[in-house]
């Protein structure tokens, strides 16, 4: 009897073993997959299974990236995740350069210099990043109080469905945007999302937690401000952001405290704002008001775009249109040009392609890089701009340079002597009910032409730029002239010949 009962609790006991066994191998015993060995970098995108039976919290870095040099907490916030993670995450402390004064970091936390150097190497952020499956873009000063509210964040980002979680820190409410992003026109519009946990966007101080998998997606993965730059790569993307509303994270000492260093922090956040902005391709920022920002040229520096080739400019073989800045440029020298002329009583019409984009839709072509006018050659006599550039080069009062083209009898005015966006004015001579070249000037544009002088008589207005052109009269008849039959509905660029990315045919459908 008690070798049976030996036998019985034999049994028993290798019954719970296997059960145990395989309830581990499952990973049932945890709330949302534990790390381990994975097939990529990270988790292989987010959602799929690991082994191992890791703590989660092993499988998460920590990245500390926004921070100042002259103003810090980075020892502080440091030891605040190290101490939560009971040594089981690794913390990054991300800098461009070395951090000065020195930092005195605790174990398992470690500074990574992203700029390369003369003898140092770019950091390779898939190395560093090598077996995690979390990343915490945390913001210097932030506090993590336990384990516990850690594993409430990787909780969030398992459970729903957006590819990160934000929470604000010390208190901060975070503030939800919808993201527009129109990268053929260079621009976004930021609208607001209130009261929405699905966000393209959040601004205000924010802790972002997202997969590796999903850091390493993107083209710019570390840079800053960091919000922004995650915001404008995940719109693109078509990420969402979920706001965390409770669990906020706490916060040290005050940081930036005098005047003087809010000045400086801000001084900063501006030229990274530009650098990002630069390196994405947006030149023009509109904000929830309305209210417009530009990140491109101005008249104190060179255009966006090098000399056009072959009818061809740069910026549409990106699969882009003109960039706005150029084409607030191109509007205030038409709208000067037709000022001066108009006061030197100089009987002038617009030509080709602006003319085109006028009937079109009372503005520019959307990728056009300059602006055509005509005028009457004995016109030109009797305006200063235009007699003097015949022979030296003009800066006028309002710093817009006349001068005669290079390429030969015509005449071309610039928006600055720095930037080279510019207005063509070409004289034509009537003969015998002909308005012609005379064979002063060609441009090897198929559009300029000798045509009759009748479409001149009256010479008739059409909306440009938002003021009123002078503009041929029977404008249909004058542009199927000099462009071919249909042009008005048959939108095409400058050069049908030149191949043109996928997207800028999908485009011409805009108009």
């Amino acid at each position: 009897m008690v070798g049976v009962r030996k036998l019985r609790l034999v049994v028993v006991m290798v019954v719970m073993v296997l059960v145990v066994t395989v309830v581990r191998w499952m990973g049932v015993s945890r709330p949302f997959p534990s790390v381990g060995v994975s097939s990529g970098v990270g988790s292989g995108g987010g959602q799929g299974s690991t082994v191992g039976g890791q703590d989660p919290l092993a499988g998460l870095v920590v990245i500390v990236r926004e921070f100042e040099n002259f103003d810090n907490d980075l020892e502080d916030t440091a030891h605040s995740v190290v101490a939560a993670c009971g040594g089981l995450c690794r913390v990054l402390v991300a800098s461009d350069d070395l951090v000065y004064p020195p930092l005195r970091l605790p174990q398992g936390a470690t500074p990574l210099v992203l700029t390369p150097g003369l003898m140092r190497r770019r950091p390779s952020l898939t190395a560093y990043l090598a077996g995690s499956r979390y990343v915490l873009l945390l913001p210097d000063g932030a506090r993590v109080s336990s384990a516990a509210q850690l594993l409430d964040l990787l909780g969030l980002l398992e459970a729903g469905d957006t590819r990160v979680v934000a929470v604000g820190v010390g208190g901060a409410m975070l503030a939800c945007h919808r993201y527009t992003l129109d990268l053929p026109a260079w621009t976004l519009s930021v609208a607001p999302a209130p009261g929405s946990e699905a966000c393209d966007a959040v601004s205000g101080r924010a802790a972002l937690l997202l997969t590796t998998d999903s850091l390493l997606e993107l083209s710019l993965p570390l840079a800053r401000p960091l919000p922004l730059a995650l915001g404008v790569q995940g719109a693109a993307r078509g990420w969402k952001v979920r706001v965390g509303r409770g669990g906020l994270l706490g916060e040290g000492r005050q940081l930036l405290a005098s005047e003087h260093l809010r000045w400086k922090a801000t001084a900063a956040e501006e030229e990274r704002r530009v650098a990002l902005f630069a390196a994405v391709g947006l030149k023009k920022v509109v904000g929830p008001g309305g209210d417009v920002r530009w990140y491109g040229c101005t008249r104190t520096s060179q255009r966006c775009f090098p000399t056009v080739v072959q009818d061809t400019p740069d910026y549409l073989l990106r699969g882009r249109w003109t960039p706005p800045c150029c084409l607030e440029g191109l509007r205030a020298t038409a709208r000067h040009v037709f000022q001066t002329l108009r006061g030197c009583r100089v009987r002038w019409w617009l030509e080709g392609g602006s003319l085109l984009g006028a009937v079109r839709g009372g503005d520019l072509l959307p990728w056009d890089y300059d602006v055509d006018v005509g005028v009457y050659a004995a016109d030109a006599e009797r305006c200063p701009p235009l007699r003097a550039a015949r022979w030296q080069t003009l800066e006028d009062a309002d710093g817009f340079v006349w001068q005669r083209a290079a390429e030969g009898g015509f005449y071309r005015v610039h928006y600055s002597t720095a930037n080279h966006l510019h207005v063509d004015v070409f004289p034509f001579t009537p003969r015998g009910g002909t308005m012609t070249r005379g064979g002063a000037w060609a441009t090897g544009h198929r559009q300029d032409v000798d045509f009759p002088e009748h479409f001149l008589r009256p010479i008739a207005s059409v909306t440009f730029a938002g003021v009123m052109a002078s503009a041929p009269n029977n404008v249909r008849d004058f542009l199927e002239l000099k462009f071919g039959p249909g042009v008005i509905e048959t939108p095409q660029y400058p050069n049908p010949e030149v191949p043109l990315p996928g997207n800028m045919s999908a485009l011409l459908h805009r108009l």
